[in-house]
């Protein structure tokens, strides 16, 4: 593939693959970690709730930091503190000296130094490759992402059965540190760091531009009520579904590959095919994913459910590609990152709420009419969403190469 040509781009790829691997090993390992110790379900999710809402809150500091200062600086920085972390968790679990509420709160140290990387990450892939070849560069990002999902869950898996949650802890610190080392390889031209002004103004700029355009705010608005109405139900509530009507996780498992399977498939065909309506192709795509909320709802056979996932899966990978291609086109280089911090917060506020009270709902509503409501309302909404001209009528962008820039430096549509 042409982008692959691009050295830039071939260390932040391979650095963002080896990062996803441990990213995906290490849930398993600390959730075990904190059961090793004798804590409870509870404490487990306390432990994931801290990486999370400690994500969210830190997201918009991070956009600004991304935007002010040299993005590939940002990114290492945030790998060399998660190295930290991750090692400091790991070599208290391996001695024997760990507590639970020091795993807890390392989780949310780690996901404060994640909220850094996320939105310089965003921002610096334009940098990275010449305009027409951002899709690519987008789908190459969610194919890595994807592959290293059933990789690293079954490493960290395979690791924490022989030699410990404390050992899978420290490989993942030691991915932070490859990470880190393949972007300092990386080579940009010196972009001059924004004045360090106001940090409310530079904030207010970042939600300017994210308000800017009314596909960016609504439909970031639109992803946060899916997570909360229709994804979180479906993963909650799958699990107990298979348990209960199934063959227990060996049928969740085949629905989650299935997933899997349709995020590479989403990711490749990010490669080739680039719509000139993405938004409406957005919508279209998000539609499907009602069908595994259906099909589960209807305890229907699992390999029948695990072809639905693949669709929304595929639906979701593409998606995300297509998302990040438009908003990367069109957003202003030097407020990028704090768009992109406005949008992963606004689409990740409602997921932990939508992870705890998808099981007391269906407790009171019943299960699969949890599950029917997640489905109605996403295929409702996706239809009056794409009714809105802002959204519906968004084209396909692809800047030409500024005289003066160069390909890595084009001027945004919005600059």
């Amino acid at each position: 593939m042409s982008v692959l040509r691009e050295r830039n781009f071939r260390y932040l790829f391979a650095a963002r693959a080896i990062s996803f691997f441990g990213t995906n090993l290490a849930p398993i390992a600390v959730a075990f970690a904190v059961l090793g110790l004798g804590g409870s379900a509870t404490q487990v999710g306390l432990a994931f709730a801290a990486w999370t809402l400690a994500q969210v809150s830190t997201l918009l500091i991070g956009g600004v930091v991304a935007d002010r200062l040299p993005r590939r600086a940002v990114m290492i920085g945030s790998d060399a503190a998660s190295l930290c972390i991750r090692a400091t968790m790991g070599a208290l679990l391996v001695t024997g000296n760990a507590e639970i509420w020091e795993l807890i709160a390392l989780q949310a140290v780690g996901g404060a130094a994640v909220a850094f990387y996320s939105p310089a990450s965003t921002g610096i892939v334009p940098e990275t490759v010449p305009p027409a070849q951002l899709q690519q560069a987008n789908s190459f990002m969610s194919i890595a992402r994807y592959a290293a999902f059933p990789l690293g869950a079954a490493v960290g898996g395979a690791l924490v059965a022989t030699i410990g949650p404390g050992w899978a802890l420290l490989l993942d610190g030691a991915t932070y540190a490859t990470s880190a080392l393949l972007l300092a390889m990386i080579y940009l031209p010196r972009r001059a760091a924004a004045a360090a002004t106001n940090f409310i103004r530079e904030l207010r700029e970042g939600w300017n531009a994210f308000t800017e355009h009314t596909w960016v705010w609504l439909l970031t608005f639109w992803i946060s009520l899916y997570f909360l109405i229709t994804y979180a139900p479906f993963f909650v509530l799958g699990p107990y579904v298979a348990e209960h009507s199934m063959a227990g996780a060996s049928a969740w498992a085949i629905i989650v590959t299935g997933e899997g399977i349709g995020a590479l498939l989403g990711g490749l065909a990010g490669l080739r095919f680039r719509p000139h309506r993405p938004m409406l192709v957005i919508g279209a795509f998000f539609s499907v994913t009602s069908i595994q909320c259906v099909f589960l709802a209807l305890k229907a056979p699992p390999a029948v459910i695990g072809c639905a996932a693949l669709l929304a899966g595929f639906a979701f990978s593409y998606g995300t590609v297509v998302w990040e291609t438009t908003l990367q086109s069109t957003i202003a280089r030097d407020k990028l990152s704090r768009v992109s911090a406005y949008n992963w917060m606004g689409a990740m506020i409602f997921l932990p709420a939508g992870y705890a009270i998808a099981g007391p709902v269906a407790e009171r509503i019943g299960v699969s009419t949890s599950l029917w409501i997640g489905a109605a309302w996403i295929v409702l909404s996706a239809a009056a969403v794409l009714c809105v001209p802002g959204v519906r009528n968004v084209r396909s962008t692809a800047p030409a190469p500024g005289p003066e820039t160069g390909p890595l430096e084009a001027p945004s549509p919005a600059a």
